[in-house]
């Protein structure tokens, strides 16, 4: 399947609250009351700012290029902090796929997502990047985390990046 990532602009805003309730309100409904126009308003907010402030959100998506059809997004946000410490990270916010499509295929979209949060994470000068989960059936994602080099602790998993120094040595 051909696809291309693309940054999200407002007129992908509705897909991806579309695919956000129909792959995934069921993780989240028993604990949160789901509020599409609270998720449209904020992804749009990511939308602007990733914009304006290109190093603050990270909101990209994958399109096939003959049908234009949302397969997946991922949606980061960097200026985030641990409370014990001042190293800058680079928070997922969002991993979100067709479940439709193949696991071969879903597997080589977050790899590609993970591989755009290191280059996100490198051009907004954070060296940590956090990614955490509250799926039922995280095993698969989080074992994929290990294998791209995450340090998993639960269901968050830690990634500390090579600082610029290093690569350059």
């Amino acid at each position: 399947m051909n696809y291309t990532w693309m940054p999200a602009t407002g007129a992908d805003v509705q897909d991806i609250v579309n695919m956000a309730e129909a792959n995934f309100q069921t993780e989240i409904d028993t604990i949160f009351t789901p509020q599409p126009i609270t998720y449209a308003r904020n992804v749009m907010l990511s939308v602007v700012s990733q914009f304006y402030l290109p190093t603050t959100e990270f909101l990209y998506i994958a399109r096939e290029n003959e049908s234009g059809r949302l397969l997946a997004y991922t949606w980061a946000k960097s200026c985030d902090y641990a409370a014990w410490s001042d190293d800058q990270m680079v928070a997922i916010r969002m991993v979100h796929l067709d479940l439709n499509l193949s696991p071969r295929l879903r597997v080589k979209l977050i790899v590609e997502m993970m591989n755009m949060w290191e280059q996100f994470a490198q051009a907004a000068g954070a060296p940590i990047i956090c990614s955490n989960t509250m799926r039922h059936d995280q095993t698969a994602f989080l074992k994929l985390h290990a294998r791209m080099g995450y340090d998993v602790r639960g269901s968050y998993a830690y990634k500390r990046l090579p600082s610029r120094d290093s690569l350059q040595s």
